[in-house]
């Protein structure tokens, strides 16, 4: 198993169409074998989001790269109205999951807010 990481500059007024893309191209990613995709948003406004996948092996995410499936979804207006920076790949070599308690505890559908006071 591989997780790559990317991180994206992604404007202000792009954010809301940006996560709707994500989650559009679920089905046609989920198709070509893709196992997770997490979009992180830094606490601090304005910095790079960072885009968190999970693939099965190199085979796979290399089989995506190079599908046609792919092409189309890069070639939308939201994926060109962002800035990309390379991917890194890492080989999963150790760690968990732990399915039920992502399951009981699902933060997308409710997220927490996040204070503007320090403390």
């Amino acid at each position: 198993m591989i997780v790559c990481l990317r991180t994206v500059s992604v404007p202000p007024e792009w954010r809301d169409p940006y996560l709707a893309w994500i989650d559009a191209g679920r089905a046609v990613r989920q198709q070509h074998g893709i196992l997770a995709e997490l979009v992180c948003e830094p606490a601090d406004p304005g910095a790079d989001i960072v885009v968190v996948t999970v693939w099965p092996s190199h085979e796979v995410f290399d089989a995506w790269i190079a599908t046609p499936d792919r092409d189309a979804l890069t070639a939308s207006e939201v994926h060109q109205a962002v800035t990309y920076r390379p991917i890194t790949r890492y080989e999963v070599t150790g760690g968990y999951l732990n399915l039920p308690g992502l399951t009981a505890h699902d933060q997308s559908r409710n997220p927490p807010h996040i204070s503007e006071e320090t403390s």
